[in-house]
């Protein structure tokens, strides 16, 4: 009996693939389909026709759920029983536990299959060591020293004159920038003079006016003057022969004392 049930479920295998393959024929000219052999369906689950469904017949979309070919394996390696009588409904339910059972069984195969062909992931590369920067040595420390300067300069002028000259304002600008250069300026000093020729009160008189003359200059170049001194014809210059040099001794001295910072 139970041979005849598996020629039945035989027969019933082969007839459904048939018809199947027959009835696929026509739904794959008759229905759309995607690229991975799945029909398309509609909102409400149904296929979906295209031009050519009316002309083949309107055939139906059948969507193969099945393996039959696992049916028959389990159905060939069931050992034979001796069965005496059989109903209608226990062959369905054989037939019914066959289809059903088998592909829960040969899923894990499938799987265990799929595994064991996957090859082994590659191990991860070792990442690459990059040596440390050396350390820089620190530099060395800078010290500084402030030695102190005296700029000086002779502002000249004319016989009995107390104005400036176009020439003697170029020498106090020189002397001017030579102190802004300067780390800090400490002391402007200026010292008024005039030649021997006059009494000692009119040349006590005109080397202040030539130092009021120098000092104004200053103010306007931004220059504050800290200390000045009139000394008439007291302090004169002579030359080398010991005579007066009437030209170097009209004069106003310039005397910038400065502070210079200077690296050691």
């Amino acid at each position: 009996m139970l041979r005849t049930l598996c020629l039945i479920a035989l027969l019933i295998g082969s007839t459904t693939m048939q018809a199947h393959s027959d009835n696929d024929s026509l739904a794959h000219r008759a229905f759309w389909w995607s690229e991975n052999g799945q029909p398309i369906l509609d909102g409400n689950g149904n296929c979906i026709r295209n031009g050519s469904w009316e002309g083949l017949g309107q055939p139906s979309c059948i969507i193969e759920d099945t393996q039959p070919a696992a049916e028959v394996n389990v159905v060939l390696e069931t050992e034979p029983e001796v069965v005496t009588e059989a109903s209608e409904t226990q062959t369905s339910e054989v037939v019914a536990a066959i289809v059903v059972a088998d592909p829960v069984e040969a899923a894990p195969k499938v799987e265990s299959v799929a595994a064991a062909a996957a090859p082994a992931p590659a191990p991860a590369p070792a990442p690459e060591l990059v040596p440390e920067p050396a350390a820089e040595p620190p530099a060395p420390a800078v010290t500084y020293s402030y030695p102190v300067e005296l700029i000086t300069t002779h502002i000249l002028f004319d016989f009995d004159k107390n104005n400036l000259r176009v020439d003697q304002q170029e020498k106090i600008e020189v002397a001017i920038m030579k102190a802004r250069k300067a780390y800090n300026i400490l002391k402007v000093s200026l010292g008024g003079h005039a030649d021997s020729r006059g009494s000692d009160e009119y040349n006590y008189d005109l080397s202040q006016r030539r130092i009021n003359t120098a000092v104004n200059y200053l103010n306007l170049r931004g220059v504050q003057t800290d200390t000045t001194m009139a000394w008439g014809e007291s302090k004169l210059i002579t030359n080398a022969d010991g005579t007066e040099n009437y030209a170097s001794s009209r004069r106003v001295e310039l005397v910038i004392k400065v502070q210079q910072k200077v690296a050691d």
